[in-house]
């Protein structure tokens, strides 16, 4: 089973045990530009759970080049003792690792550095929008010096190769693109002279690390935006790298920040949709080809490399989700892997915005130990616990646990497990959330803990119980009228009423979006689907203003208006009455104080915040000698911090 994943592949001198990469990616765990312990723990445990190979990214070359602040900084000396305990850590298990090499160019800022930026031609990037200086004879020397002596720290440190970066994020890809490279000498134009600092950089790093070290390209061979770079120059430009002698082997990227969705893909982009283009390159060269961007699952990925569409195939999330992703594959333990789901929220949503990387599913990213994880320490006695609610925290304080060795009992209001992850998953395109559900019942049933649907938990019969300790996981709930005024339904509803189908919606809707992220706009565009007009209004600056830091505010946006959804911002609600006038909402514009009315809609559809259902866990409260509460029941949040305070509570009990 998986035959082809785990067959060997040689990259140049490199032998991989199997053809499962961790790609390049941001974790914003350096320190005052130093690898740290925490990164040393991150990639050994993806080591320990079998990675064939592992790519160490946020390198920075040269000290001008510094999009933010978190990089490390591999231009210095004193980054080869630190590669070296991150490369030995690796090396203790069947994994190779190689380092990436780039410099971001224009995708980048003067904010740290306090210095011009450096692009082929002056333009600005679409999300950093600082103009660059057009890179002079100088500076390709001086970039082309930076990589060779990165690459040769890099060989000193103990890496097994290095990759230099022509992808989406990289100022190389940005020479090779007609979208950003507009000069008119040697290095633009033709894709001849495009190619021609690229082919330097391969050229100065091969001739710094010799011909034995492996040495790869992460080549954007599809920006998929007008104008663009297409497969049908990129296989030539693939060609080229292989002729050169020095390239032994092409990663394969898709997009630009043009189209971030395609960088970083959500649950909304369809599975596989880079494939096409990887196996174009495969076809076109003979040296090993890797394939990433949703590739999702073991089968698919092992039929990809079976179907010669690709040698290897590239994961990040997949393996910040569950680092045993692949000693589970090789097991046959594919129902056991811990699936990403795609959320964006504890990964790219976190790192876009300078935070630590996160996962919404696994709670110890960043915490992982630096020897072997041989469990948590073990408990002093065997408890009888009793979780009170099966949402996503509930799931994962019993799974934990359990783990360690408690007995414990779930119960769960509901007649079905999941909590309000039920409610999400029936939004449009937001089905991937149920695999956080799938995931934790499937370990729960296996681990034999009992979950007992459709009981309501009263003080009487937990007390009852006897436990030991008691683990409140309640959730929250739609706080009921946020606003002031005469009101309820069936005219004024809540978000999960439409979720629910509690009351019929009306065929014109006001929609009341203080949310700000998938909540309340997969919630409008369900309403849109059944044929609703949907106007929304929010206080925000815009509709989806949470979305932009996971690179889903443009795909969301855009589903919506297609789908006639209106927007508009600015607004305080003031007032909701459903007097015998009929249904109207008085508002004002923040900005001009302009007072308006909303009137003639049918249905007001709230999105406004939840409230903690708490009640059971103040009634308990010096009733049990061991009471926690946990994700909603303590503040209404995500459901990333439910799940870490479900782990952390399991932890501790």
């Amino acid at each position: 089973m998986f035959d082809n994943l785990f067959e060997p592949l040689n990259l140049g001198n490199t032998t991989l045990s199997n053809r499962i990469c961790l790609l390049a990616h941001r974790t914003n765990f350096a320190q005052s530009g130093r690898l740290n312990e925490r990164h040393i723990a991150y990639y050994r445990r993806r080591a320990q759970g079998e990675c064939g190979l592992i790519i160490l990214g946020e390198l920075a070359v040269h000290p001008d080049d510094r999009p933010w602040e978190t990089l490390i900084e591999a231009h210095r000396p004193e980054v080869v003792a630190d590669f070296q305990k991150l490369t030995d850590a690796v090396h203790q298990f069947d994994t190779r690792i190689m380092a990436q090499l780039n410099h971001w160019g224009f995708q980048s800022s003067g904010y740290v550095t306090r210095k011009a930026i450096l692009g082929p031609s002056a333009v600005a990037d679409i999300v950093f929008g600082e103009t660059c200086k057009p890179m002079e004879p100088e500076d390709f020397t001086e970039i082309a010096d930076a990589y060779s002596q990165a690459a040769l720290r890099v060989q000193q440190g103990g890496f097994d190769g290095l990759e230099i970066d022509m992808g989406p994020e990289s100022l190389l890809r940005q020479f090779l693109s007609p979208i950003s490279n507009h000069r008119g000498d040697e290095y633009g134009g033709s894709l001849e002279n495009r190619m021609r600092f690229p082919l330097k950089i391969v050229e100065s790093v091969r001739a710094a690390v010799g011909n034995d070290f492996t040495v790869g390209v992460c080549l954007c061979a599809d920006e998929k935006f007008w104008g663009g770079i297409t497969p049908e120059e990129s296989v030539p430009m693939a060609q080229t790298l292989e002729a050169t002698g020095a390239v032994d082997f092409i990663n394969v990227a898709v997009g630009t920040y043009y189209n971030l969705h395609l960088i970083m893909p959500s649950m909304h982009v369809p599975f596989g949709f880079s494939i096409d283009v990887a196996e174009q390159i495969k076809n076109g060269v003979g040296i090993s080809v890797m394939a990433g961007h949703q590739i999702g699952f073991p089968g698919k990925a092992d039929q990809l490399i079976a179907n010669g569409k690709a040698d290897m195939v590239g994961y990040v999330r997949a393996l910040i989700s569950d680092p045993d992703m692949v000693k589970k594959t090789r097991e046959g333990r594919v129902a056991d892997i811990r699936y990403c789901v795609k959320d964006n929220k504890g990964c790219i949503g976190r790192v876009s915005q300078s935070k630590a990387l996160g996962c919404i599913q696994n709670p110890r990213i960043g915490y992982e130990p630096l020897s072997d994880d041989s469990s948590r320490p073990p408990i002093q006695r065997k408890k009888k616990v009793i979780v009170v609610g099966a949402g996503p925290s509930g799931m994962e304080a019993a799974r934990v646990a359990h783990e360690r060795g408690h007995e414990v009992t779930v119960y769960e209001k509901s007649d079905t497990v999941g909590g309000q992850v039920k409610l999400i998953g029936k939004r449009p395109g937001r089905g991937a959330m149920q695999g956080v559900i799938r995931y934790l019942k499937h370990m729960l049933t296996e681990q034999g803990v009992s979950i007992q649907t459709g009981v309501t938990a009263t003080p009487e019969l937990i007390l009852e119980q006897a436990p030991d300790a008691v683990v409140v996981a309640t959730g929250s709930v739609p706080v009921s009228k946020p606003f002031p005024g005469n009101y309820g339904p069936p005219a004024v509803l809540n978000g999960w009423d439409v979720i629910q189908d509690t009351h019929p919606v009306g065929e014109k809707v006001l929609f009341v979006d203080e949310d700000g992220g998938h909540h309340a706009m997969a919630t409008a565009e369900l309403l849109a689907e059944q044929g609703k007009q949907v106007d929304m209004v929010t206080g925000d600056l815009f509709i989806g203003i949470e979305l932009a830091p996971r690179g889903e505010l443009y795909l969301g946006r855009q589903r919506l208006l297609q789908k006639g959804v209106t927007f508009r911002t600015d607004l305080d609600i003031l007032e909701i009455d459903t007097s015998d006038n009929g249904l109207r909402v008085k508002a004002r514009d923040i900005y001009t104080n302009e007072s308006i009315t909303f009137e003639d809609y049918d249905t007001v559809v709230l999105d406004v915040g939840n409230t903690a259902d708490d009640d059971l866990y103040h009634l308990l409260k010096g009733q049990v000698k061991e009471v926690y509460r946990i994700g909603d029941c303590v503040a209404p949040r995500g459901i990333d911090m439910a799940i870490f305070e479900g782990r952390r509570v399991g932890e501790q009990l």
